[in-house]
């Protein structure tokens, strides 16, 4: 497999778990973002602002998405540091990083590095992370026709909220490297403090991890039981069976 494509939430840990692949593994990164904040620079604006310019704007867009679909037709191994490469490259390794509002939020606030997203303080950054969130959803749905959260869409989904870098990391890795090489792994993979259990039921910890997706909320709807040891013994990623989204 040639292509990685790995895409998800701002502030989910893309561009740390792209350097730490291709640590492992001879690819190199073509990061869409980059591209896309020089792109912002060019017209003074914050990525946010032409975010919105360019809703009206595609032409900005397509320039970025053109660059990725001609790169994902040759056989360079690379990962696609990209919201829409997993679209544009679809014979890929497809990873979505999922990541909550508020998580978010502290590691884009004090994240020095990041001198294009500077904010005057973290209920600012939040808000502007949301919208942001909504901005993007309805130019990838509008010029695309897709939904970039649908976990139809990937290969692999990792929740990345409460988990250490190191855990995140290798579990990519691992998972990778099982679809590489033709073997089984768990597709989707969410923490357990992110897991909201609203039935006392007991259950069984064998049984299946079921839940649901709703307005950023992760509702456990079978396997409780499984989440309960996994907090009690301080397990920070669960595999998960199946996720209904709403």
């Amino acid at each position: 497999m040639n292509h990685i494509t790995l895409t998800g939430e701002l502030g989910s840990g893309k561009s740390t778990v792209a350097n730490y692949l291709i640590s492992k593994i001879p690819f190199r990164i073509v990061s869409a973002g980059l591209l896309f904040r020089q792109l912002a620079a060019k017209f003074n604006m914050s990525a946010k602002e032409f975010n919105e310019f360019i809703e009206n704007n595609p032409k900005y867009d397509n320039y970025v998405d053109d660059t990725i679909a001609e790169l994902g037709k040759s056989d360079d191994k690379i990962i696609f540091d990209s919201r829409m490469a997993w679209h544009f490259v679809p014979d890929s390794f497809k990873i979505y990083l999922y990541v909550d509002v508020d998580t978010a939020t502290e590691r884009i606030f004090n994240d020095t590095g990041r001198v294009s997203e500077s904010y005057a303080d973290k209920a600012t950054a939040r808000q502007e992370i949301i919208d942001r969130r909504k901005s993007e959803l309805l130019r990838y749905k509008s010029f695309y026709g897709c939904d970039v959260t649908d976990f139809n869409n990937f290969d692999l989904i990792v929740d990345t909220s409460y988990a250490s870098k190191d855990e995140i990391n290798e579990l990519v890795y691992q998972c990778f490297t099982a679809a590489n090489e033709g073997r089984e792994y768990s597709k989707v993979w969410l923490c357990a403090k992110s897991l909201t259990i609203e039935n006392d039921a007991s259950g069984c910890c064998c049984e299946p991890l079921e839940v649901v997706q709703s307005d950023n909320r992760f509702v456990v709807v079978k396997g409780s039981a499984k989440v309960r040891k996994a907090l009690e013994e301080g397990k920070s990623l669960l595999p998960v069976d199946k996720v209904i989204q709403q």
